[in-house]
């Protein structure tokens, strides 16, 4: 049985053991699950603004972004809008009729962020972008990811890592810094992963700039060849990252999120009201305070 706005989150013991809790949905209200590393421009910037322009309450839930796409699309979750990163999880979605059209929204970098508390912040700090890969390969260095399977930020860390072998032309690199895909050394849920490098239990991370900046931590851009920020290289350098995820080979393409009101939305009004919003000028000055950059591309 399909799951209510007022029990969304009790479909999947994964979910509830994230701390995220169902909460009392009224009437009028809009429903928005995205991906967790949104979670404070959508707490603190999106979602609070939405609610003064239009009196419409808003709840979010943010999580694995992939996660949550197959729980929309088995109809085990029910929500207004989903805002996802990269195009990968809207076609989950759009595949299971639930979606029509997905506009970018904003965009992001991928960039290495290092906690403030570890021992390794001095030299990445003094590494920079040339020197980055040597730290990362330091022994004792606690390196942290997500789930590449459930979450498109763990996939594109291992994008990033390939890459990053070959720009820098050190073969093997991948494998010595990720260990295997599902190391469950180093895997952590999505809107842990920030909150333990802050706090020094991890010491870095290939992660969003735009959620580290967030978060106001410490990090290193990288070289556009491997940062997935060009749409100029999504063919020539992007393509060359491959992961197989339940059997399918997946490639990275440029960081964008899109926005997508579902068909089965309980409020189409309210979700076609908040998909606009993200696009207007007043929530474009949102995203870039908190990090972002404009939205790119086509539609999906």
């Amino acid at each position: 049985m399909p799951i209510t706005r007022r029990r969304v989150l009790a479909a999947t013991p994964a979910l509830l053991a994230a701390g995220a809790a169902a909460p009392a949905w009224a009437a009028g209200a809009v429903t928005v699950v995205y991906a967790g590393s949104m979670g404070v421009v959508m707490d603190k910037g999106i979602g609070p603004a939405f609610e003064a322009k239009t009196g419409i309450k808003f709840y979010g839930i943010g999580q694995a972004a992939m996660a949550l796409a197959h729980l929309l699309a088995a109809k085990s979750m029910t929500a207004d809008v989903f805002v996802s990163v990269s195009a990968g999880p809207v076609k989950v979605v759009e595949q299971a009729g639930l979606v029509s059209h997905a506009v970018p929204v904003a965009s992001t970098d991928f960039v290495l962020a290092y906690s403030p508390a570890s021992t390794f912040a001095p030299a990445f700090e003094k590494a920079g972008p040339a020197g980055w890969v040597e730290v990362l390969g330091s022994p004792g260095l606690r390196y942290g990811r997500t789930d590449p399977t459930a979450d498109p930020q763990g996939a594109y860390n291992l994008y990033c890592l390939q890459l990053a072998e070959i720009y820098y032309k050190m073969p093997g690199l991948a494998a010595r810094i990720s260990g295997s895909m599902m190391n469950p050394a180093q895997i952590f849920a999505e809107p842990s992963l920030l909150a333990r490098l802050q706090e020094g239990q991890i010491d870095a991370t290939l992660g969003y700039e735009s959620a580290v900046i967030s978060q106001k931590l410490p990090y290193i851009k990288l070289p556009p060849q491997i940062n997935f920020s060009s749409p100029a290289f999504a063919k020539s350098w992007y393509s060359k990252a491959t992961l197989v995820i339940k059997g399918k080979p997946m490639h990275p393409s440029p960081l964008v999120f899109y926005a997508a009101p579902l068909a089965d939305a309980p409020d189409p009004a309210a979700a076609r009201a908040f998909a606009a919003f993200l696009t207007s000028p007043e929530a474009q000055a949102i995203f870039a305070h908190y990090g972002y950059n404009p939205g790119e591309g086509k539609p999906v």
